[in-house]
C-alpha cells in the first residue's frame, strides 16, 4: 500500500501500511510539535475507531495498531476522516508530574562534569530548571523520553552501557533526559534516581503517565529518597 493524504487536527498527514495490522500516520510540515503529535493521538483516541488497540506517540510520528489486517488503505483513511470529523480539536491542559530526584545517587557526575564543563552544582541547577515533556514511552515498558532539556547540559550517551542500571534512574542521552522505569543494561549518563515507580504490571494502567505529560524534577536527600523508597515498597 502506497502512502496517501489524511487531515487531522487542521494538519495534512502521510498514511503508509506499518506491516499487516498498522498504519503509521506524520504531518505534512515542517515544524513538527510534540503538542500536535499528543492532541492528535487524544483525538484519534476519542474517535471510537472500530478495530484499534493501541495508539503509539513517536516524535514526529504516530502509529495505530488494529485487531485486523488492513487491505485497503483508501478505506481505512475514509473510515479515520469520518470519525475524526465528530472530535473537538481544541487543546486540553496536560497532566504534570513532580519527580523526586536524589542527584547524590548519580553514576556519571564525574563523566557529564568533564564533557559540559560545569561543575556538578551548576548542571543540577540546569536540570532542576527545566519543563519538561513526556515525548514517548519505550525502550522499557515505562521508561520516560522527556523532551526540553537544556542543550547546556547535553551529554552523548557511554561508549560502553553498564550492564545494570537501578530502577528509577535519572539519566542524559544526547539532548533528552529520561527515567529507567526498570533495571536493565543502559547507556545514558546516570545523574540521579527517584524513588517513585514509573511501572507495575499489576496495575491496571501499569503506569500513570502518558505521553504529552508535563514533568519537573524536585531535588531531595539521600535521606529522602530511601524514605520514599520504603513507601513505594
Amino acid at each position: 500500500m502506497k502512502s496517501k493524504l489524511l487531515q487531522l487536527n487542521n494538519c495534512s498527514w502521510s498514511v503508509s501500511a506499518l506491516g499487516e495490522q498498522a498504519l503509521l500516520i506524520k504531518p505534512k510540515q515542517d515544524d513538527v510539535s510534540l503538542q500536535l503529535i499528543h492532541e492528535s493521538c487524544r483525538i484519534i483516541g476519542e474517535s471510537s475507531i472500530p478495530g484499534v488497540v493501541d495508539i503509539i506517540p513517536a516524535y514526529e510520528s504516530i502509529a495505530i495498531i488494529y485487531d485486523r489486517v488492513l487491505n485497503d488503505l483508501g478505506s481505512e483513511i475514509d473510515i479515520l476522516s469520518n470519525a475524526f470529523r465528530h472530535i473537538s480539536a481544541e487543546n486540553h491542559s496536560p497532566q504534570k508530574h513532580v519527580i523526586p530526584v536524589c542527584y547524590e545517587l548519580g553514576l556519571d557526575w564525574e563523566e557529564v562534569e568533564n564533557y559540559t564543563g560545569m561543575e556538578k552544582a551548576r548542571i543540577i541547577q540546569i536540570h532542576l530548571a527545566g519543563a519538561y515533556t513526556v515525548a514517548m514511552m519505550g525502550f522499557l515498558p515505562g521508561f520516560l523520553y522527556l523532551s526540553g532539556l537544556n542543550e547546556e547540559i547535553a551529554c552523548p550517551r557511554k561508549q560502553e552501557p553498564r550492564s545494570r542500571i537501578p530502577t528509577g534512574a535519572v539519566g542524559i542521552g544526547g539532548k533528552q533526559t529520561g527515567v529507567y522505569s526498570l533495571e536493565s543494561p543502559g547507556g545514558w549518563q546516570i545523574i540521579g534516581r527517584t524513588p517513585l515507580s514509573f511501572f507495575d504490571a499489576r496495575k491496571d494502567p501499569p503506569t500513570e503517565v502518558r505521553a504529552g505529560n508535563q514533568v519537573v524534577f524536585e531535588r531531595i536527600t539521600e535521606k529522602e529518597f530511601f524514605k520514599l523508597k520504603d513507601r513505594e515498597t
